[in-house]
């Protein structure tokens, strides 16, 4: 979870994964809906609908909703929202829902939470809930309310230090810094420099504004030059000999078109005084380079440039990754296909996009109904599938009260260019960035159905280390006779396998066949081969058709986490849930012990298509072949 700005680089953190739930649309429909027969809960209980469900050690970190029928409206005072922490009998937060986002009930205070007036057309917070074994989110009164919902989270694998939410926690520091967007975020440091100068570009011609040696870290960029050379001068940055930064300033500070708002975020945008800046820590072990280019070819006046650079005067983080940005560009997006925002190879978080779309020609703002999917370590279910481009940037309704800047979301402009519509938006992401382990596919959809062809501009900032840190090393596929076998598979009780045709959520849908072993809840038992600590990942593929129960895991008969519940999707059959666990080599005995599924009545059965082993990379201990002796759970 994030702690300070240092650490937002560390990307080599086993067992932390960051995921979304959300109102979107299990068919993948134009409009993500919240109505009477489709209320996107996993569950009724009582008088509540269960809207997210998480077992074994985590935190929320964003919490975002809206209503409305075409324009954004207050939340109803008549739904109230609990959430219980740690199997508690009683909910630690039990409010009316636009209590939560008011600012006036601690710990939900400004700026850690903004209404729709703030946040055009959306209500956010950002108070961060952690748990130690587990959180669940109700509401009450809203069966029949048209709501949309998002609930950034983390998952981890084991429970060391984190602190049961209780309400009363000290969130100052973190309030503190997302109250001031434009000033400079860094603590004072007896360590740092702070170099500048000013270089003169003509057509064509490049400046160097510092070759650095390491282990460093460049905390903050400024550079101070008219704003119609913005999108003629361009950033180059290398950092331990590799080219992670090629952009137009314009883009890089995400600026774009400049609107009435002009971006000031926490981290990158533009001064009140007119000056650039960035404070994303960009850490060097080995040396860092940094120069601006004119791009300009027509004979002109050269571009004075004011620059300062300051380093930290210490090492980064072992773990830290190299900074990026990468561009994303498009005139006309191909329809029925996701627009690749962000694909990247190595072990990573994905921190942040500042995004431009518009209309190909006219008025059309279709494209703010696409939803981003994320696919993380070769997943073929989205870990993230959002709801619509306003509502990843904190918005509603298309940012029906535009334009608007905080420090971690926000929406510039919306203006018309050419004859056409266009907006741009950003997001930084703290405590929610994505980690990844192998590899990151960032999509973008085509207005609500992927049929809008739009223009599309987007950079997204990053931290990378080449290599993967997550790789395969076995599969289990209950369904087959012959993987049974060679696993050692064994269940409670009697169990059937079936032939299911369905595809994964995302677009567009890719039908899948394969088999499918059910079975009522109980335990079963097998082997996976190969794991290599220190990082561990179980792999989870079954039928989405009906409700998924709670299935508690254990690995070498020691209790390692569990599967958590999921609601029934009928459109798209197959998903996958990843469960990282404390790590082992060698021969893995597993148990994963389905429990019966709350208020979804009888004949519920648990369903297994596959169990991947990912473990991390070298050479695994040599496998016995044969079957390992029982264990008991919690033997």
């Amino acid at each position: 979870m994030f702690r300070d700005l240092e650490h937002l680089a560390e990307v080599a953190v086993p067992g932390d994964q960051g995921l979304l739930r959300s109102s979107h649309c299990p068919s993948g429909c134009a409009y993500d809906r919240h109505s009477a027969g489709d209320w996107r809960y996993i569950r009724l209980d009582g008088d509540e609908g269960i809207v997210f469900e998480e077992t074994g050690p985590g935190a929320l970190t964003r919490i975002w909703m809206t209503m409305g029928d075409g324009v954004s409206e207050p939340l109803d005072p008549a739904i109230r929202i609990r959430i219980y922490v740690d199997e508690a009998a009683a909910p630690v937060v039990d409010l009316p829902l636009p209590e939560m986002f008011r600012g006036r009930t601690p710990p939900f205070l400004w700026p850690l939470v903004v209404d729709r007036e703030e946040s055009s057309g959306g209500n956010v917070s950002f108070v961060p809930i952690p748990y130690r074994t587990g959180c669940r989110v109700a509401f009450v009164g809203a069966n029949e309310k048209k709501i949309w919902f998002q609930f950034s989270f983390r998952r981890l694998a084991s429970a060391e230090g984190v602190t049961t939410f209780t309400g009363r926690e000290d969130l100052s520091a973190w309030a503190a810094l997302l109250s001031a967007p434009g000033k400079d975020p860094w603590p004072a440091s007896p360590t740092s420099s702070v170099t500048s100068g000013v270089v003169s570009l003509g057509p064509g011609e490049s400046a160097t504004l510092a070759d650095l040696t390491g282990p460093d870290s460049i905390t903050a960029l400024r550079l101070a030059l008219p704003l119609p050379a913005w999108g003629l001068v361009e950033l180059l940055a290398d950092f331990d000999g590799e080219r992670r930064v090629r952009l137009p300033l314009a883009d890089f500070f995400a600026m774009g078109a400049v609107g009435q708002v002009p971006t000031r975020s926490l981290l990158v945008g533009l001064h009140e005084d007119g000056v650039l800046y960035s404070y994303f820590p960009m850490p060097y072990f080995q040396g860092a380079r940094l120069r601006l280019r004119s791009l300009a070819t027509s004979p002109g006046p050269p571009v004075a440039v004011s620059w300062s650079i300051r380093t930290a005067g210490a090492p980064p983080p072992s773990q830290s990754g190299l900074f990026g940005a990468a561009l994303a560009a498009s005139d006309a997006t191909p329809l029925g296909v996701d627009f690749p925002l962000l694909d990247l190879v190595g072990q990573g978080r994905w921190v942040g996009l500042f995004q431009e779309l518009g209309a190909v020609e006219g008025m059309d703002a279709s494209y703010i109904e696409g939803d981003e999917r994320v696919f993380l370590d070769g997943g073929q279910h989205p870990q993230l599938y959002g709801t619509g481009v306003e509502d990843f940037f904190g918005g509603g309704f298309g940012f029906d009260l535009t334009p608007f800047g905080l420090a971690l979301h926000g929406s510039p402009y919306h203006m018309v260019q050419d004859g056409s519509i266009t907006t741009a938006a950003y997001r930084l992401m703290l405590a929610d960035a994505v980690p990844f382990a192998s590899r990151i596919r960032v999509g973008l959809e085509g207005g609500p159905v992927g049929n809008f062809s739009m223009r599309a501009r987007a950079v997204s900032y990053y931290y990378l280390r080449r290599g993967a840190d997550l790789v395969k090393r076995d599969v289990l596929q209950p369904g087959l006779p012959a993987s049974r076998q060679e696993h050692c598979y064994v269940a409670d009780g009697p169990w059937t396998v079936k032939r299911v045709k369905g595809a994964f959520e995302g677009e567009p849908p890719v039908s899948v066949v394969g088999a499918v072993l059910e079975r009522p809840p109980g335990a079963a038992s097998f082997v996976l081969r190969g794991a290599v600590g220190p990082r561990l990942r179980i792999r989870r593929r079954f039928d989405a058709g009906m409700p998924a129960s709670r299935a508690d895991v254990f690995v070498n008969g020691r209790f390692a986490g569990a599967f958590p519940p999921s609601e029934a999707n009928l459109h798209r059959r197959w998903r996958e849930t990843d469960l990282d666990v404390v790590a082992a080599d060698g021969d893995l005995a597993v148990s994963v012990v389905a429990l019966p599924a709350p208020a979804s009545g009888p004949g519920i059965l648990f369903t297994e298509a596959a169990y991947e082993l990912w473990s991390s990379p070298g050479d695994p201990v040599p496998s016995n072949a044969g079957c390992l002796p029982a264990q008991d759970p919690g033997e």
